[in-house]
Order: C-alpha cells, then sequence, then structure tokens
C-alpha cells in the first residue's frame, strides 16, 4: 500500500500472518473499547479517551513490538523509483530525521489499518453477510 504524509511518500508491505497475529493480540484492549464505535453503538469521539488510556495500560515491551512490526515494512520514496527502509530494527532507529513522533505514529496506523483491517469486520459488512448453507 503505497500513502503520502507531510509530503513523504511510503510505501507499506505485508507483515507475515504471524506478526499480524502478535500486533492483533497486542491491540485487543484498544481495540476492545473501539468496538462500540465500530458497531455503531457509540461515536467514535466519545472513545478516544478510553482508547488513549487501553494504550497506556500497555507494556513498554508490546509498544516496541507493535512499531517495530508496523515500521519495519515500511520503505521511503528517494530520487525516482528506488525506496529505502525507514527503520532498522536491529538497533531500533528511524533512518530519517524528519519522522518525528506523530509522522511515526501515523505510518504505524496506516500499516495497522491495511494489514489488521480484515481482522476487524466492517459495520456494514457484518450485518449484510449471512452465514453460509452446507451445499
Amino acid at each position: 500500500m503505497e500513502f503520502e504524509i507531510n509530503g513523504q511518500a511510503y510505501l507499506a508491505g505485508k507483515m507475515n500472518t504471524f506478526k499480524q497475529f502478535h500486533v492483533s493480540r497486542r491491540l485487543v484492549p484498544a481495540f476492545g473499547v473501539a468496538a462500540a464505535a465500530i458497531s455503531g453503538e457509540v461515536k467514535f469521539e466519545d472513545l478516544v479517551q478510553p482508547i488513549m488510556k487501553a494504550i497506556a495500560r500497555m507494556t513498554d515491551a508490546d509498544c516496541d513490538f507493535i512499531l517495530d512490526a508496523c515500521l519495519g515494512v515500511v520503505k521511503r520514496r528517494q530520487h525516482g523509483d528506488s525506496w529505502a527502509p525507514i527503520y532498522a530494527g536491529s538497533s531500533q532507529s528511524l533512518m530519517f530525521d524528519d519522522i518525528d513522533m506523530p509522522t511515526m505514529l501515523q505510518i504505524a496506523g496506516k500499516v495497522i489499518q491495511d494489514n489488521l483491517s480484515g481482522f476487524f469486520p466492517a459495520k456494514d459488512a457484518a450485518a449484510s453477510e449471512t452465514p453460509a448453507r452446507p451445499a
């Protein structure tokens, strides 16, 4: 998935299935709070504080795992059509000085959205699906 933040083009790859699983299980407390908003029962704006509290309760190790998994699949466009990784996981270093915390979190959010969107069905899709009947 290609996206742009602050005038820079990024290309996010897919996490392997096991990484997706481990990232999603670490995010379940935060997503669980958001489930009511996804289902339409509560406005998302009313859940910002509870979601932030759920994220604040995450361990540093869980946050690092999530960010490492997300940032590790992202590249940034260089001159022309060349792409460079944005993250050196072994040293937990961003490769570009202009990627600040808000930008890093936006990038991670895009990767989570792209990699885990199938894990959390859309409100309308869940309501319209009917179970398949055996033949």
